[in-house]
């Protein structure tokens, strides 16, 4: 199996040049010079609050390229909050980087065991790194499934196992504490003095603001935000705020 770089990267080694493995695992040598299922994809606006929906849950894959997938031959993607990305291709388990900016997904510095399955599993693998290795945006519709696109239009589509989504906790500057969870790409709910406030998310020059119930919640990487009491009739919050940390 052999596939060609996303247009504008540069050539990784494909599948056909798998580096040699032990007891099915790749060796510590061959690991830096695994093959690339890099897709490589135009820089948005850096808001990598955006991506928690997507992080330290299984997502287990239910179409790839339209044709579904096999019974008992589970293709799963687990996005880890230290920036890897893991799961099964339906025959063997692989390990990547990926990063997130925006809609945008980039997946780089793949190692995939090797171990024979039967056809039809192998098929069902090909398809779906196929697919994975031309990945370059992502969305979480609205139904809460988790749909990756290549710039071809073919899609891998998986829902998330179930399970509360992962939660953040920020002590403020006053001693008091909220915890926020991101239930999707586009939503925020913080849990702050005592109140449950649902939010979506709203224009930012950096970072990710979410505003609902009469506040603004600003994000500006994973372990700062600050809190701000929205004046009535206000999108955006003119008071100053107050910083909270991870």
């Amino acid at each position: 199996m052999s596939f060609e770089p996303h247009e504008g990267c540069s050539a990784g080694d494909d599948l056909g040049r798998r580096s040699w493995v032990m007891n099915g695992w790749f060796s510590a040598a061959p690991i830096a010079a695994a093959l690339s299922l890099g897709a490589c994809v135009a820089a948005d606006d850096d808001q990598p609050e955006r991506a928690l929906a997507l992080l330290d849950a299984e997502w287990v894959v239910e179409d790839i390229a339209g044709r579904g997938v096999i019974d008992g031959a589970r293709a799963t993607l687990v996005f880890g909050s230290d920036g890897r990305l893991s799961g099964d291709t339906s025959c063997n388990r692989y390990f990547a980087d990926y990063r997130v900016e925006g809609t945008n997904l980039q997946i780089m510095s793949a190692g995939v065991t090797e171990r024979a399955c039967g056809p039809a599993v192998m098929d069902q693998e090909r398809r779906f790194l196929e697919v994975f290795n031309a990945v370059d945006r992502y969305r979480i519709d609205e139904m809460g499934a988790l749909v990756l696109s290549a710039p071809t239009g073919l899609t891998i589509t998986a829902r998330r196992t179930p399970g509360r989504a992962p939660e953040t906790t920020y002590r403020c500057a006053d001693g008091s504490v909220i915890t926020a969870t991101y239930p999707t790409t586009d939503t925020a709910r913080l849990l702050y003095n005592g109140q449950s406030i649902d939010m979506a998310i709203a224009r930012s020059g950096s970072g990710a603001r979410y505003v609902g119930g009469g506040w603004q919640w600003w994000t500006k990487g994973l372990e700062t935000g600050t809190i701000s009491r929205l004046a009535p009739g206000e999108d955006i919050a003119s008071a100053a705020g107050m910083t909270c940390e991870a």
